[in-house]
């Protein structure tokens, strides 16, 4: 007998699986991430690069029952598009450690805009979400970091083979028509970490969620169609993991498949900044909580971390909003002067503050071994502040808040939906959009949430 492969098994298990053989405590999770990706993606409706792609969805003169949240209906690919880069827009979408990228935006926004379009029930819609989780956590996780440190972010190359399943799940594809459509996705794939080194080219960093959803509503409609991809794509010498890592270890995409579930281990974020800085900003937070002292009385900082804490985020005089959110530099400065769980804080208007950046200029970043050995199963930072009178402070953090160890919960969940959705929508609508979300499992129509967001750019805070 032949044993199946890797793409065989993962594919067949995913495209097999059943709202009963998930855990009720996963689906009741996977709750809390629909109530975060609904609060990032309403809070990046007005956003400069949303509103770009929202008039390029409007010049393709396309027609369908997908909704862009808060704006009109369109085809599910363009929706896919818009409300991925939208979710990804303000950098507080949630992480997986393990694989080093961003599944909500990407996974929500593919499954949810051909939910509408198969008018799927919420049942349906949860399970295909979850499978998108799967795919995207799994296979992600089977690369070395430091595919990130060679140029390729994760979240947009990885992402279009957990919106190609989630979407699979949904069109009703078999195991086999998966394996062939994450063989077209093979050839969509894209995301460069170039952004990094040009602060005035940050935008398109936004894109890496929106491109991967759209890719992966169209991989598995031609596969639907019988258009035809290499199969076998996570097995072959020329297929997705062999071309970009050289010590993949592919016995993590289907170790306790079934057993252990990836939207488990998704953490949410409380800062609008890159995911790696948050252990330091916790320890900072830490260190101000148990400590008197002010900006004026620091000397010098150092934060410790892994190399991917510290390697290509070293920005003193960022450029863009994107740029700040990727500077350590920048974002610790917020925390030791302000509060970094507001994320107005990392806004255009904070970029020439000279407190901010006097405080920046003073904080070095540092590689530890130590902490690096952790990565990427634990995001760790270390800080250590020196004072001009002669104090020297010091804490460490593994498990920053909101990671799967340190997690946030639904009340404190529903609190940041509240903050970032604040302005955007009525306090009306804040509500009528919770009390949707929290009884979707237990309503037989996804129709009602979708009419909410649909209605959401016409209303102003009361």
């Amino acid at each position: 007998m032949v044993t199946p492969t890797i793409t065989q098994q993962l594919a067949g298990f995913l495209m097999s699986l059943a709202y009963e053989d998930i855990p009720s405590s996963t689906r009741e999770r996977c709750i809390d991430l629909l109530i975060d990706h609904l609060a990032v993606s309403i809070a990046g409706r007005k956003l400069p690069w949303t509103q770009i792609l929202l008039k390029y969805a409007q010049e393709q003169n396309a027609s369908g029952p997908s909704l862009i949240y808060g704006a009109h209906r369109t085809s599910a690919d363009l929706a896919a598009l818009v409300n991925g880069t939208m979710a990804h827009g303000i950098e507080l979408d949630d992480t997986h450690e393990a694989s080093v990228s961003h599944p909500g935006a990407v996974v929500f926004a593919a499954v949810l805009a051909i939910a509408q379009e198969r008018k799927s029930t919420p049942q349906e819609t949860i399970v295909a979400i979850i499978t998108g989780y799967e795919a995207m956590g799994r296979i992600g996780a089977a690369f070395d970091p430091d595919f990130m440190a060679r140029g390729w972010h994760p979240t947009a190359n990885h992402g279009v083979f957990g919106a190609c399943a989630g979407v699979a799940k949904l069109l009703g594809l078999s195991g086999a028509e998966l394996n062939i459509a994450w063989g077209i996705a093979t050839s969509l794939h894209s995301g460069s970490m170039a952004f990094t080194e040009d602060a005035m080219g940050t935008m398109v960093k936004r894109l890496h969620a929106g491109w991967p959803a759209h890719s992966g509503v169209v991989a598995a409609k031609l596969a639907r169609l019988g258009f035809t991809g290499p199969r076998e794509t996570l097995d072959r010498p020329r297929g997705y993991v062999a071309t970009n890592s050289s010590s993949a270890d592919k016995d993590k995409i289907l170790e306790n498949l079934g057993q252990r579930w990836i939207v488990d281990e998704i953490s949410i974020k409380p800062y609008a900044c890159c995911r790696l800085f948050h252990s330091a900003i916790d320890a900072i937070k830490y260190l101000k909580a148990h400590n008197s002292f002010s900006v004026d009385d620091i000397l010098a900082v150092k934060a410790y971390g892994s190399r991917h804490m510290i390697s290509g985020h070293m920005e003193y005089r960022p450029e863009s909003v994107m740029s700040a959110q990727y500077s350590l530099p920048f974002s610790l400065a917020v925390a030791l002067c302000a509060d970094a769980g507001d994320p107005t804080q990392f806004g255009e208007s904070r970029l020439r503050s000279s407190v901010l950046l006097n405080v920046a200029d003073a904080i070095s970043g540092v590689v530890s071994d130590e902490l690096d050995r952790l990565f990427p199963q634990k995001y760790a930072g270390s800080i250590t502040i020196n004072l001009r009178d002669g104090r020297t402070l010091t804490h460490t953090i593994q498990d920053c808040s909101g990671s799967a160890a340190n997690p946030l919960h639904r009340p404190e969940i529903k609190d940041k939906f509240l903050l970032l959705t604040a302005g955007h929508i009525s306090t009306g609508q804040q509500v009528a959009i919770l009390e949707c979300v929290e009884s979707l499992l237990s309503t037989s129509d996804i129709y009602s949430l979708s009419a909410l967001l649909e209605d959401s750019h016409e209303t102003q805070q009361q």
